[in-house]
């Protein structure tokens, strides 16, 4: 073999080595990112029902008065 088609085949292996390096990175950063988004995005909902599910007291003090 000569020494460029060597050279060749190791840099074609180490390149396809680091780019899936890469892409896992990525893909795990994405993973992280879209998790809080989607926990943004339902932590509305889930207030909302449990708002509805679990009522809240109210007092008479709570109450605005009128001005007289």
């Amino acid at each position: 073999m000569k020494k460029d088609n060597i050279r060749f085949r190791l840099l074609f292996i180490l390149s396809i080595v680091i780019s899936a390096i890469a892409i896992s990175f990525f893909l795990k950063a994405l993973k992280i990112v879209l998790y809080i988004i989607l926990v943004l995005a339902f932590a509305p909902i889930v207030y909302i029902i449990l708002r509805s599910i679990i009522p809240g007291r109210k007092n008479e003090d709570d109450k605005l008065k009128t001005r007289e």
